[in-house]
């Protein structure tokens, strides 16, 4: 099986964007490789390429120390900057502060390990990565060929859970990858929706029907609004919730709506403006949400955030698909009948030297041991 990467200065970089099997893939891609991954992603500093092995072709990432970035291409920030952040999510005072000890305890031991020198597989740079089906051969051969290539990089496919990767889990586990938990999402399945008979829903929708709203859907959506829907995104994901999330620009805004890589939606006011908006990413037969947001600043009663995920809740339906909602909210999501699973990053570190791959051991078992009892019991 042939592999090879392909950067900004490779001659078939144009060729394979017109190859239809591969659209979405260079769409999404080619920008960020020609441009910078920053001119879109404001808070990502990485090396951006396509690699192509057999009939796969996955955006990686290439990163070395950048430990102020997103957490989509840094681990450093998943497990400690993020860690830290949500600590006040748990109901104990005690936990909190143990918790918080371990963390700072840990964090220089991650950075002399250099947790960020990485390649990510198949990352979108979203806070979910969607997988289409790779055989354990074809895996087998892009590890062989990248530890050989990249001697002095963990490798990582993040974003796996047993709902929707149990086989490819397994697959990795076989290579010796290790499962290094990350946080707990919900699944909504579209394909039998039970959920939508949730009292919760039931309210949601009607909720959404007497709105003074009128849902948008993407060919109604224009250039004029790309700069709202960065400000509405960046009300709520931003603002509200954390800044390590991915920052998206305007010009990311534009690519995804004019190249539908992200399926938007929106609420428009009497007045013509966006009051909120989703953008759903689709592989296969899962969907996720990687793009919400809404005016946070009008009262909550009003049911912004309700109105939308009622939205999405019914397109996964309408489509008969599984909705893979992410984490955060956790409590609005299992009153609507939101399914759990707790999400893992494969890391391959077995060429590592022993101290790095001791590092990458010790956070595994640590976070299976610990940190997965923890989102469980807190169903975070």
């Amino acid at each position: 099986m042939k592999m090879e990467r392909i950067g900004n200065d490779h001659p078939d970089l144009q060729t394979l964007h017109h190859e239809d099997r591969w659209r979405m893939e260079t769409a999404y891609t080619l920008p960020l490789i020609r441009e910078g991954a920053e001119v879109y992603v404001r808070n990502v500093q990485t090396d951006v390429q396509l690699l192509r092995a057999g009939k796969h072709l996955l955006p990686i990432t290439i990163n070395v120390s950048e430990y102020d970035n997103s957490y989509v291409c840094s681990p450093y920030s998943t497990y400690i900057r993020y860690a830290l952040e949500e600590l006040y999510l748990l109901r104990s005072r005690f936990l909190q502060k143990g918790l918080g000890a371990v963390i700072g305890s840990i964090s220089p031991l991650l950075k002399k390990a250099k947790i960020d020198q990485n390649v990510h597989l198949n990352n979108w740079l979203l806070s979910t990565n969607l997988y289409e089906p790779i055989e354990r051969e074809e895996l087998e051969h892009i590890t062989n060929c990248l530890t050989e290539e990249f001697s002095d990089y963990a490798l990582i496919f993040r974003s796996l859970n047993n709902v929707t990767n149990a086989e490819m889990i397994h697959n990795l586990l076989r290579l010796d990858y290790m499962m290094v938990p990350s946080r707990q999402v919900y699944f909504f399945d579209g394909r039998a929706p039970a959920y939508l008979r949730k009292q919760n829903n039931v309210w949601d929708r009607k909720l959404l029907e007497k709105a003074p709203f009128t849902i948008v859907g993407h060919d109604e959506i224009h250039p004029d609004d790309y700069l709202r829907i960065k400000e509405l995104y960046d009300l709520l994901y931003i603002d509200k919730y954390s800044p390590i999330n991915p920052q998206f620009t305007t010009a990311y805004i534009e690519n995804a709506h004019k190249q539908k890589l992200l399926q938007m939606r929106g609420l428009r006011d009497g007045d013509g403006i966006l009051q909120g908006i989703v953008g759903c990413f689709i592989r296969g037969d899962v969907i996720t949400v990687p793009l919400v947001g809404y005016e946070t600043t009008l009262p909550q009663q009003m049911g912004l955030y309700r109105m939308l995920m009622s939205i999405v809740l019914q397109e996964a339906a309408e489509r008969g698909q599984l909705l893979h909602l992410s984490s955060g909210a956790a409590n609005f999501k299992r009153l609507r009948g939101g399914k759990p699973a707790i999400e893992y990053s494969a890391v391959y570190a077995r060429h590592l030297p022993a101290s790095r791959k001791m590092v990458w051991t010790f956070l595994s078992s640590l976070l299976n041991k610990l940190g997965a009892p923890i989102m469980r019991k807190y169903q975070l």
